[in-house]
């Protein structure tokens, strides 16, 4: 992923979660990408970006802040932080979300982590059952529930 592709994975977010939670800003995704590029992808069908993927080092059992501008990794990072995975309707169900899946799990392992973990909006926690995350109970605070839309749900897998 690219500074370049910005606009494009702000556009995909703000389609996909539209009625789930308001949309990140541009200058907190690119915040996030910039902070560790390496693990941050797009999907591309004929120039276009149809999909992504933004992770970043971080503490099991801490959920990085929304729409912040800054993106500091933190000492010690011991997994690799889902932060967001979104594929335009266009692509939706044509395995764009598998590829990008795997790259993640490739650099998660690479990377020499052992877990996998995300915080899954709305809806999405089937979504991520599927992909053999379980749930770990965390006390999150209202206002981070709040910041995510209402209703998360803390999931790990071991990788």
């Amino acid at each position: 992923m690219l500074f370049s592709d910005m606009p494009a994975v702000w556009s995909i977010q703000c389609h996909c979660y539209q009625g789930v939670l308001e949309p990140e800003s541009m200058a907190s995704l690119e915040a996030k990408r910039s902070a560790f590029p390496e693990s941050c992808w797009v999907a591309v069908d004929n120039d276009c970006v149809v999909g992504y993927l933004i992770s970043v080092p971080w503490l099991l059992g801490q959920i990085p802040s929304l729409n912040d501008s800054s993106c500091q990794i933190p000492q010690g990072a011991d997994c690799l932080y889902l932060h967001d995975m979104a594929i335009s309707s266009a692509m939706a169900g044509k395995g764009v979300g598998q590829l990008l899946f795997a790259s993640y799990r490739a650099k998660s392992q690479a990377l020499g982590f052992k877990r996998l973990v995300l915080t899954a909006v709305g809806d999405a926690e089937g979504y991520w059952k599927k992909l053999g995350f379980v749930v770990q109970p965390l006390q999150i605070s209202q206002s981070k529930v709040a910041e995510y839309g209402g209703r998360v749900t803390y999931m790990y897998q071991d990788c």
